[in-house]
């Protein structure tokens, strides 16, 4: 899991100190799992599992953010507005 511990300055001025579980990263590529020398019926079947383990995923992370009520604390980051950033990997 990676954190980020920075201070964040609105574009109105604002300056707040912020801890920050990463979800998402910048970034302008496409990144995925290239299944194009799978059969047919096995893209199919491996498309299936893979949405249920992404809906397992989804459905774990929703009781997390619930347990801690944290349901609501979504936010997005401009990288150029943040500064004194340290990154940790936990």
């Amino acid at each position: 899991m990676n954190i980020l511990t920075f201070t964040y300055t609105k574009p109105d001025g604002k300056v707040s100190d912020r801890v920050l579980v990463v979800t998402q990263q910048p970034n302008d590529m496409y990144e995925g799992i290239d299944i194009s020398e799978l059969q047919d019926e096995a893209q199919a079947d491996m498309i299936n599992e893979m949405n249920q383990a992404y809906d397992t995923y989804l459905q774990s992370m929703a009781n997390i953010k619930d347990k801690f009520d944290v349901v609501h604390s979504f936010r997005r980051f401009n990288p150029l507005k943040m500064t004194n950033i340290i990154k940790e990997k936990i």
